[in-house]
């Protein structure tokens, strides 16, 4: 099943007046999806007012090409843009709605507001393609890593769909709390077959990694099926 993906991330760009330092906060949901010929709404709240309560518009940007305005003073549509495209809200809570949403969608959306002191740009990414559950491979540290009295391990996802799967780590030993270990993550990356992979690095102490018995990576993604990977410590062989 084809299905279209809304991911949602916010870049601030506040302008300021005078002696006046203020600052504009969004809040979106995570992630939304519709299958093809089905709806899309994006929301874009603001933690102030808009200018005349309606100074909000939503612009359309495909790969390669210059933005695209659809919606002007909250829910006035821009001359030919399709009637699938529509604008409601007022003051702080604004919707985009995408009503029959067709391939030719996927593209990079985002809300801008004017405020008496801020503009706030909002954007969000709409994706194309099936869901896809990534398949995770685990790394041990190197020598050097050993030498410095760490233990290093590393979990590769890869050929996942959407980019919003997250990772994370599950030790199981004689390890009293995560708060002490050292956990990096990066961003979905996109790959040239239009899938996603995505790496986490987990850092254990010498001490710490001596009571380890086994260690878990796992890639999650909203009500979907989980997926694992479970390396044990003697599968890690020691220079």
């Amino acid at each position: 099943m084809s299905v279209i993906c809304v991911l949602i991330w916010t870049l601030l760009c506040s302008c300021f007046t005078g002696k006046s330092r203020g600052q504009v906060t969004v809040t979106q949901p995570g992630a939304v999806s519709s299958n093809v010929g089905g709806s899309v709404s994006i929301s874009c709240r603001t933690s102030q007012n808009v200018y005349d309560n309606n100074r909000l518009a939503w612009y359309q940007q495909k790969d390669g090409e210059k933005p695209k305005r659809l919606i002007y003073s909250g829910s006035t549509q821009d001359s030919g843009i399709p009637s699938r495209f529509t604008g409601s809200g007022s003051n702080s809570d604004f919707t985009l709605t995408i009503s029959g949403v067709q391939v030719e969608d996927a593209a990079v959306y985002y809300c801008l507001s004017a405020h008496v002191i801020n503009s706030q740009n909002v954007f969000t990414q709409l994706e194309f393609g099936s869901d896809s559950s990534p398949s995770l491979t685990m790394l041990f540290s190197s020598k050097v890593e050993k030498q410095q009295g760490n233990a290093t391990l590393m979990c590769v996802a890869n050929k996942g769909f959407p980019s919003d799967w997250t990772l994370s780590w599950k030790v199981v030993g004689c390890i009293k709390s995560s708060s002490n270990w050292e956990q990096i993550s990066s961003p979905g990356v996109l790959q040239k077959d239009d899938l996603y992979s995505w790496s986490s690095t987990l850092r254990l102490s010498a001490d710490q990694w001596e009571k380890v018995d086994s260690l878990t990576c796992e890639a999650k993604r909203g009500s979907q099926t989980a997926v694992s990977e479970t390396l044990r410590r003697d599968q890690c062989s020691l220079p």
